[in-house]
């Protein structure tokens, strides 16, 4: 070293001078040429000065050696190959600890269903209701185990081979011809071979559904009919005379006459409730409708010859589908769009069922989903799906194949097979990603030259990741680890990327420095250090600043996610700072001249350096750093030329804010896959096309009186997602015998009146599906036994003195809960009535009614106007009731619903208001930095303004590509600011850098950073690109988010930031310290 330092001043004094002149000459030539607007010669090499009066010397400190090295970087030096192990080590070390502590309880990743705002009345009523539920349940079993009772669950018979219901085969039939899937025989076929792929094969009465036909042992079975309009085209016997009566009959003024006492007379229920000017002709004329339909349904098993005139099946359906009684057995087949005025559905749907227990697996434990009535063990769900992929699944395959029939576009869903789609579906996706990781790892490889800092850089890129989780969810104890966080890996991947190239552009840049950069090794990593340090550490700090925004959030999911977007881009910041740093020694010490060359110090490239600029050596620059110091530059720097940018900038600008401004909320059901994906599309039309009927599930809406709000003391979500509360119950409540009426007089009204047949679905038999057991408790208590349930359902009772006072409530209930249901198809009281019944084995806790929405179900994501609608409806419902039965039941009523539909809503108006609002925050912060980083108030404006107009441009752009503000959408454009403010803070930093005039930065900055961020650039959009093509709607959006603002940031940060300043033209002073 003392050897060096001596060459080094000898070499200063003979070459000084000369060194002098020539910087001068370039200086002045090239200030010269650029402020008259004229081009350098780009034919021309360009010498590039030793900047010795422009090396600002660091005085010693705690940091800086005597010379002003960093000693972090000196020691660096000393023991490159020991640091970078030991980063290398500990890297390894955390992610090891990481897999044993996080990953050993099993998933680590918090389940949706947290995903709310915990003080929301929405949230507050649900967990007001779910815990309240939880802690009865839990102490009527207490109570039952204490007394060495048996649960109310009666001992069922052994289930028959196949008797249970354990999956479905569901067909989707869409029309390619204007006249429907019923127009033709030829497409009535296509349907039928469908469904009889099932129903001909050899083995499939082992694996269907069977009915028996009574509960003898030796009863005869079959398999169950497939559940399809086929079925009445295919009729073993067609009357066509009574089909055409009652077509002639059922005149609209006849079937609102018939819907408004079809219960009386099919059921013999609210016979009391019919209108006055209903005459007896009326009943007989109803009673002949009926039975002359229930004869033609009677024959309607699919095991006939296709009917001859099938416009004539079309048109019956058409009429008895108007009748609320007879609806729910043709509905489910027929689009929401098929009338009597427009007999033409252009869409169908069938189901073939399969059976538990299959022979062989009697034995088995079932695995029950009680929600869905399904019963299978899991072994026995593995027969059946190699059965169907053995026999059907190619041939399932073709049928739904796009171009197989003219007339019918088939889409199925297989129960068993689902999972295995979803898997295939993730595991493609995946593979797009990694190809993402891929094409980011080979533009390394390309941009910095070197195999072996293109792994080092994907390593420490990589490893950011389980090192942010690790002080996540190890050391801040952040419990909640949110699904969104996975967005990190291309976050990182795009951000990590742009830092390794501001790194290793520096290392480059370094060499053409000036002796006092070259003076050792040790004096070029601190200038290195100094410069992408301070240049990465601003864009990180406006980076972890923007997604710290997300904290504002009032659903953990988001902040979490914020939070370790920030952690993981600390951490690659730091990573870069210390893994990828030593690598860059260690590169050069042992490869940058060759592969595992241990050259001497002569040969290294710092050296080599110095003695290029002690012999005076013109120094060529790489080609896109030539590019962007000369042509780029100057064009910026031509007035013309901005000119040129501003116009078309500003008409954009204002395009783009327009169309930000008309951003409407999505109104139709959001979408988990691509829209041309066959599982999608199936599901669209499902969602769409389909009204509700008595087969599709809705959501339970329930209305339940005796529970406060739920207590919310010590609730923190972000650290422990798994306590959102504990139950309140209302002491006042009184389950008195006038609060008991009023529930009844509210069920009763549910089930009548006309002004809730839009909101509650009807079930088999075409009655509203309304659960009370209050109607069933009032039975009993008045017939002493619910044995004679046509005398439970006519009503009769009700006309008797059956309330219970709350002195002798605990003994009727507790017999009554042993009572089979009436409504409930063998299940009791407590198995029916799960949810409104809340007797914990000594009291009535609390007591309730619900029924199933005709609107709301619980798979779809609905568009949140349409979920507001109900909800708004629901409210309204409750203040009516409150307003008559608050004073009876001892408190308000408390509404929620069963499947966070009402939660999910709010969920949707959070995304939607705090997206672009979150933006906001994030460039208001990115101003904040940009003016405490460079202190300079125009070049802060100037940037922030550049940021505001990518994330305008952005919103602009994907409402012209036709999205609406989604759930997926509006998350993305919650965490634009995170990725929009890095190339425009690079730009300012190495602008503020520089020294003399507005174009002397100018130029300056273009050449020293105008490669690494348009790299940086590059590296993004082509990472994104694989990204389009995922089948999962969320990332495929996300790759378009990702183009579009690194596309946007890149051209406003170098076209219009840069055209700000030089148009600005403000003068920069900045004081130069000097040893």
């Amino acid at each position: 070293e003392s050897i060096l330092i001596c060459q080094k001043q000898t070499l200063r004094e003979s070459h000084q001078s000369i060194l002098t002149n020539q910087t001068m000459v370039f200086s002045s030539t090239k200030i010269a040429t650029v402020e008259e607007g004229k081009k350098p010669d780009e034919n021309q090499d360009v010498t590039m000065e030793a900047e010795d009066d422009n090396f600002q010397v660091h005085p010693p400190g705690f940091f800086t050696d005597d010379e002003g090295n960093l000693k972090f970087v000196n020691a660096i030096v000393r023991y490159p190959c020991l640091i970078f192990f030991l980063v290398l080590a500990f890297c390894v070390i955390i992610t090891i600890l990481l897999a044993n502590i996080v990953f050993s309880a099993g998933n680590p990743i918090t389940e949706d269903s947290s995903t709310y705002d915990i003080y929301d009345v929405r949230s507050v009523a649900y967990d007001s209701f779910r815990f309240a539920k939880e802690e009865v349940d839990f102490l009527r079993e207490q109570a039952m185990a204490e007394i060495e009772v048996q649960p109310v669950n009666k001992t069922e018979e052994p289930v028959r081979r196949q008797e249970n219901f354990a999956d479905v085969t569901y067909w989707i039939f869409e029309s390619k011809v204007e006249g429907g899937v019923f127009s033709s025989r030829d497409s009535i076929k296509v349907m039928r071979e469908a469904e009889n792929m099932f129903l001909n094969h050899a083995d499939y009465p082992k694996y269907c559904w069977l009915s028996y036909d009574s509960e003898d042992a030796n009863s005869t079975s079959s398999c169950r009919t497939p559940f399809s309009a086929l079925n009445a085209y295919y009729a073993s016997e067609w009357n066509s005379t009574i089909a055409k009566w009652v077509t002639e009959e059922l005149t609209p003024e006849n079937i609102d006459l018939y819907n408004d006492i079809a219960a009386c007379v099919e059921y013999n229920m609210f016979c009391q409730f019919l209108p006055p000017t209903v005459t007896t002709q009326d009943i007989a004329w109803a009673r002949e409708i009926h039975f002359d339909i229930v004869s033609m349904l009677s024959h309607w098993d699919g095991k006939g010859q296709l009917n001859d005139n099938i416009d004539e099946v079309t048109l019956f359906i058409a009429h008895i589908k108007n009748l609320v009684t007879k609806s729910p057995f043709v509905s489910f087949f027929f689009d929401a769009n098929f009338t009597i005025d427009n007999p033409v559905s252009m869409y169908s749907r069938s189901m073939v069922y399969w059976g538990s227990p299959m022979e062989g697996f009697e034995d088995k434990e079932a695995v029950s989903n009680t929600s869905s009535g399904r019963s299978s063990s899991a072994s026995e769900n593995q027969a059946r799906k190699k059965y169907i992929i053995d026999n059907f699944l190619e041939y399932m395959e073709m049928v739904s194949a796009k171009d197989y029939s003219p007339y019918i576009r088939s889409y199925y869903f297989q129960g068993v097979l689902i999972f295995d789609v979803i898997i295939q579906i993730l595991l493609q996706d995946a593979l797009k990603a990694i190809l993402s990781f891929l094409l980011v790892f080979f533009y390394l490889r390309l941009m910095v030259g070197s195999w072996f800092l293109a792994i080092v850089g994907m390593l420490e890129i990589v490893f950011s990741l389980p090192i942010a989780w690790f002080f996540s969810s190890v050391v801040f104890q952040i419990g909640y680890f949110s699904s969104l966080n996975v967005l990190c890996l291309f976050i990182v991947a795009a951000i990590g990327a742009d830092d390794i190239f501001v790194f290793m552009d520096a290392y480059k840049q370094s060499g053409q420095k000036g002796k006092r950069v070259l003076r050792s090794l040790q004096s070029r990593m601190s200038w290195v250090y100094r410069r992408s340090g301070t240049a990465m550490a601003i864009t990180s700090a406006t980076t972890c600043s923007a997604f710290l925004c997300t904290i504002a959030s009032p659903i953990a999911s988001t902040q979490s996610f914020g939070i370790f977007a920030a952690l993981v881009i600390f951490f690659d910041y730091v990573l870069v700072m210390t893994l990828f740093c030593t690598a860059v020694v260690v590169y050069h010490n042992y490869f940058e001249q060759g592969c595992c060359t241990c050259s001497d110090e002569d040969t290294k490239s710092t050296e080599q350096a110095r003695s290029r600029i002690d012999s005076g050596e013109a120094v060529k620059e790489d080609k896109v750093s030539h590019f962007f110091r000369t042509k780029f530059s100057s064009f910026i720097l031509n007035p013309k030329n901005r000119l040129m940018i501003l116009i078309p900038a500003l008409i954009w600008v204002v395009i783009a804010t327009i169309c930000t401004s008309k951003v409407e909320p999505t109104r139709t059901t959001e979408q988990a896959l691509d829209k041309e994906h066959p599982l999608q599309k199936g599901a669209t039309i499902l969602s769409e096309k389909f009204s509700r009927s008595e087969r599709d599930r809705g959501t339970k809406v329930l209305f339940v009186w005796g529970i406060d709000d739920v207590n919310r003391d010590g609730v923190n979500q972000l650290f422990d997602p798994e306590y959102t509360g504990s139950p309140r119950f209302k002491d006042t409540f009184n389950f008195n015998a006038d609060c008991q009426k009023s529930i009844l007089e509210t069920c009763d009204a549910f089930k009548t009146e006309d002004r809730f047949e839009p909101s509650i679905k009807r079930k088999d038999g075409g009655l509203r599906s309304v659960q009370c057991f209050v109607e069933e408790f009032g039975a009993y208590s008045a017939l002493n036994s619910l044995k004679n349930c046509n005398a439970v359902k006519s009503g009769e009772w009700k006309n008797t003195t059956w309330g219970v006072d709350p002195p002798f409530l605990e003994g009727n209930l507790t017999d009554f809960l042993e009572q089979d249901s009436c409504y409930g198809e063998g299940r009791n009281i407590l198995r029916e009535y799960t949810d409104e019944l809340g007797w914990d084995g000594s009291s009535l806790r609390y007591a309730g009614i619900s029924f199933e929405s005709s609107i709301l179900n619980p798979f779809g994501r609905l568009a949140e106007d349409v979920v507001r609608e109900q909800y708004d409806e629901m409210i309204s419902i409750s203040r009516e009731i409150d307003s008559k039965m608050a004073d009876k039941c001892g408190g308000n009523v408390v509404m929620t619903d069963l499947n966070q539909k009402f939660i999910f809503m709010n969920n949707q108006r959070i995304y939607r208001t705090s997206a672009v609002s979150g933006s906001m925050i994030g460039v208001a912060i990115a101003f904040v930095v940009l003016l405490i980083s460079t202190r300079l108030v125009h070049i802060a404006s100037f940037a922030t303004i550049s940021i505001f107009c990518v994330l305008v441009s952005v919103i602009g752009a994907v409402y012209l590509m036709g999205w609406t503000l989604g759930t997926n959408e509006a998350i993305l454009i919650s965490i634009l600011a995170g990725f929009s403010v890095d190339y425009v803070v690079h730009l300012a930093h190495a602008y503020v850098s520089a020294e003399g005039s507005t174009a002397d930065r100018l130029t300056e900055a273009f050449g020293d950073m105008g490669i690494s961020v348009f790299s940086g650039m590059l590296t993004s959009v082509v990472a994104s690109i694989p990204l389009f093509l995922c089948t999962l709607t969320f990332f495929a959006k996300f790759g378009t988010f990702l183009c579009l603002t690194i596309a946007f940031s890149w051209c406003f940060a170098n076209f219009g930031f840069m055209s700000a300043l030089a148009q600005a033209n403000i003068s920069v002073k900045k004081e130069k310290k000097e040893k």
